[in-house]
């Protein structure tokens, strides 16, 4: 029987070539889709496909972080390249994290971006943690304080209080992200914060940042002054209350 021939074969061996010699960054969002789709589609166009794919979803990261049935609905898609292309963003999650190991120092402010970044960065809903180090920087614990959008501000500080007592950590971070990609904090993101600030100082712990990581940048709460304006406001009222307690 003749073998059939490919006739897109002679452009996906110039892709290959150009991914040999110049890697994944040689190539434009489409594609690096169009490269990624070959051994799941071997006899189609899949130029035109991922074109459909970033018209569709609007960027290869939106696509990355698609679910497998809405990318299985694009035409010519198999179940096996949807799957594929679903799990991707998983797979550089734990790159990241294995990349960077599972015991990182975190002693400055590039560092602990990059480990947040690591595992944040391509979540499709909301999440805070709490990461706890020692006096050295290295980490030592890391938690899920919330998931999804929550507008109860004192649940996730009580568990951050029985997270802190738990594990007797002094130090410790807080981070969360927002899938819409814009890291400027909400009022429930300041509130929270004001709460933690409190909790923290009357167990002690020093609370290092608070850092949103959204795809447009992050915030620091500590950059942005916020964490010592509510610190002096905490002990600004603790020593007023100090004052009256004397005058009473």
């Amino acid at each position: 029987m003749e073998k059939k021939i490919n006739p897109h074969e002679d452009h996906r061996e110039r892709m290959r070539a150009r991914v040999r010699e110049n890697s994944l960054d040689s190539l434009n969002e489409h594609e690096v889709l169009e490269y990624l789709l070959y051994p799941f589609i071997p006899r189609k166009d899949t130029n035109g496909m991922a074109h459909d794919l970033i018209a569709r979803f609007g960027s290869l990261a939106a696509v990355l972080d698609s679910d497998c049935n809405a990318l299985a609905a694009v035409k010519g898609m198999t179940a096996n390249a949807a799957l594929y292309l679903s799990s991707m963003s998983s797979l550089a999650r734990r790159y990241n994290t294995g990349k960077i190991g599972e015991k990182p120092k975190l002693e400055t402010r590039e560092q602990i971006l990059q480990y947040l970044k690591s595992f944040m960065s391509t979540l499709e809903e909301e999440r805070i943690y709490a990461i706890c180090v020692d006096s050295a920087g290295r980490l030592k614990e890391r938690c899920e304080l919330g998931k999804g959008s929550s507008d109860d501000c004192k649940l996730r500080v009580k568990e951050l209080v029985m997270l802190c007592q738990n594990s007797q950590t002094k130090y410790v971070y807080l981070a969360h992200n927002h899938p819409s990609g814009i890291a400027k904090p909400s009022q429930e993101d300041v509130d929270f914060t004001k709460w933690a600030v409190t909790a923290c100082e009357i167990m002690d712990v020093l609370l290092i940042d608070h850092i949103i990581i959204a795809k447009d940048g992050h915030y620091s709460f500590l950059q942005d002054g916020k964490l010592d304006e509510f610190r002096k406001s905490y002990l600004r009222f603790v020593d007023e209350s100090r004052i009256s307690d004397r005058r009473h």
